[in-house]
């Protein structure tokens, strides 16, 4: 039965659909709109206009000023600005211009070469001892070299000593050694002084000690001999006033030189630098680091 229904309403769908098109055209289709009237310009008719001229603003930018010798000694452009790059010189304070030797390390000029004593003229040997008056004393002059003898109330003109005691001993080292000692008292006929001598132990008076130092790049080479603290030698003989070396203190257990170097920067301003010498082994290896090992095993308790 419900399939007949299904039918009979699509029967009746196709009926309205007809009389609905029926309709439409018997009333004439679309509806047709009145035509608009012709259209027509109006108005004054287009006139060109000429371009405005315009003018483009300009500003004119002053030089800055002039900074005359402060921009060539420094380098320093304006004070509120700091340079890419810039540099610290002792005594002179901070500088955009590098100085001499920039990045490098400036040698000091001078070096410690040896500390000596120097020695008394004549040198007390040894002796060729019998242990009776024949006793002789064997001597050495530091200055030319020469050995010479003598036996005790004996002079020798030649070197202007005269003998005035021996004694011959002997004394005991370390490990059981057993060693001769001579002891000769003599009068040094140039200053008329006695002077007390041992075997094998190097005579010098007091405050005799001297040091040799050694001047080189950046100045001449020079060699000076140091006696006494205010010693001074110029950095360059032939030009006084260009700098000098100034011993400021001296150690000769050490042995140390303490140098002021006194140098000028180029505004002619003084720099005075200090530095202790000391005695280097240009020999010896450079020290190598430790290698790491392992931990050293704490004793039981």
């Amino acid at each position: 039965m419900k399939k007949y229904y299904d039918k009979i309403l699509f029967l009746l769908g196709l009926a309205v659909l007809g009389i609905g098109a029926g309709i439409f055209f018997y009333k004439g289709g679309l509806p047709v709109s009145t035509p608009l009237p012709p259209m027509r310009l109006s108005g004054t008719a287009f006139e060109s206009i000429a371009s405005p001229n315009l003018e483009e603003p300009s500003a004119e930018w002053e030089a800055p000023p002039d900074q005359g010798e402060d921009l060539n000694e420094t380098g320093w452009t304006y004070s509120v600005f700091t340079p890419p790059k810039i540099w610290w010189e002792t005594g002179e304070g901070w500088s955009a211009i590098p100085p001499q030797g920039a990045g490098k390390t400036v040698p000091f000029g001078i070096r410690l070469i040896d500390a000596k004593k120097d020695l008394y003229r004549v040198q007390l040997v040894g002796s060729g001892a019998n242990g009776d008056d024949k006793d002789v004393a064997v001597f050495t002059d530091v200055t030319s070299g020469y050995g010479f003898e003598l036996r005790e109330g004996e002079e020798n003109q030649r070197h202007q000593v005269k003998l005035l005691t021996l004694t011959v001993g002997r004394e005991e080292k370390p490990h059981g050694i057993v060693k001769e000692v001579v002891k000769a008292t003599i009068l040094d006929e140039q200053t008329n002084q006695n002077v007390d001598l041992v075997s094998d132990e190097p005579y010098s008076p007091t405050n005799n000690e001297f040091y040799d130092l050694k001047i080189s790049a950046p100045y001449p080479e020079q060699d000076w001999k140091v006696t006494k603290v205010d010693d001074s030698i110029d950095l360059f003989p032939d030009a006084p006033n260009k700098g000098k070396f100034v011993v400021v203190a001296l150690d000769f257990d050490k042995p140390s030189v303490t140098v002021d170097k006194h140098s000028y920067n180029k505004k002619g301003r003084e720099i005075i630098t200090k530095r202790e010498l000391m005695i280097v082994d240009d020999s010896a290896p450079p020290p190598q680091p430790a290698k790491p090992g392992k931990p050293t095993a704490k004793p039981a308790m």
